[in-house]
């Protein structure tokens, strides 16, 4: 049985861009993340399954205090660090920058490792 967490929306500041005046404002990325996992054997205990407020705290202040150029690198580097930080062998991660271009809506990347 394949269960999901999804985190969706997570609101993170950071320096991103490819201009030079863009690595000099803070601005917002959004990710969602996606991890496979059984919850069947949960049994209502936090310690056997992902803590998302934890997730979702240090996937924040890994992104925020690191700049990238592109939402590419953000993507890669958001997945190895909770892979790492969460002992996980596959994880979803799409990574938004809703202001990149003046009429689209949103641009997003959505990566698997």
């Amino acid at each position: 049985m394949i269960d999901l967490l999804q985190v969706t929306a997570l609101n993170i500041k950071t320096h991103i861009g490819v201009h030079a005046w863009e690595q000099k404002i803070l601005q917002t990325v959004v990710l969602d993340i996606e991890i496979k996992l059984n919850i069947s054997d949960c049994n209502d205990k936090l310690e056997n399954t992902i803590d998302y407020f934890k997730l979702c705290e240090s996937v924040t202040n890994h992104v925020a205090s690191n700049s990238y150029t592109l939402i590419e690198t953000l993507a890669e580097d958001v997945a190895k660090f909770i892979k790492n930080e969460f002992n996980l062998t596959e994880i979803t991660i799409s990574v938004s920058k809703p202001n990149a271009i003046k009429n689209a809506g949103n641009i997003k990347v959505t990566i698997i490792r």
